[in-house]
């Protein structure tokens, strides 16, 4: 049986998991990586838009945001916009539609994140982002 001690309040819940997400945008911004992967659980799972298209583990994760970062030769801008949360007992997720700049180049990246409270507290257990696919589409239709 659940010790009732253990259990907190959704909206506690929800306001941790809002600041972990605003740490998180912070620490993209600062390209500081061990910062970024503190959040996640060392399994972590990511379907990613900067191959390859699927991670496990937060080892080749570190890996993929300091290539990512490395890369980058203009300043990064970085947006997080419609986040949601909801979180229920140990498990909870997040959406949001992030623009994400590179000096000239803005892309708009979909993201799902879903969390697990471990030890007390939320890590990243599985995280999705995506691009929207233009294909025969008017680009006001996709905003």
């Amino acid at each position: 049986m659940a010790n009732t001690n253990d259990r907190t309040d959704p909206h506690d819940d929800i306001a941790r998991i809002r600041e972990m997400i605003e740490a998180w945008r912070q620490a993209v911004l600062a390209k500081d990586v061990d910062t970024l992967v503190s959040h996640y659980a060392p399994d972590v799972v990511v379907f990613d838009v900067v191959p390859p298209a699927s991670i496990r583990g937060i080892e080749h994760y570190r890996e993929n945001w300091r290539r990512w970062f490395d890369s980058m030769k203009a300043p990064l801008s970085f947006e997080m916009r419609e986040v949601e949360v909801a979180a229920s007992g140990d498990l909870a997720y997040a959406h949001s539609v992030n623009r994400v700049a590179v000096g000239e180049q803005e892309d708009i990246v979909r993201a799902t994140v879903c969390f697990r409270k471990i030890d007390g507290d939320w890590r990243v257990v599985h995280e999705h982002a995506s691009v929207p696919l233009m294909m025969d589409m008017d680009p006001d239709e996709t905003s």
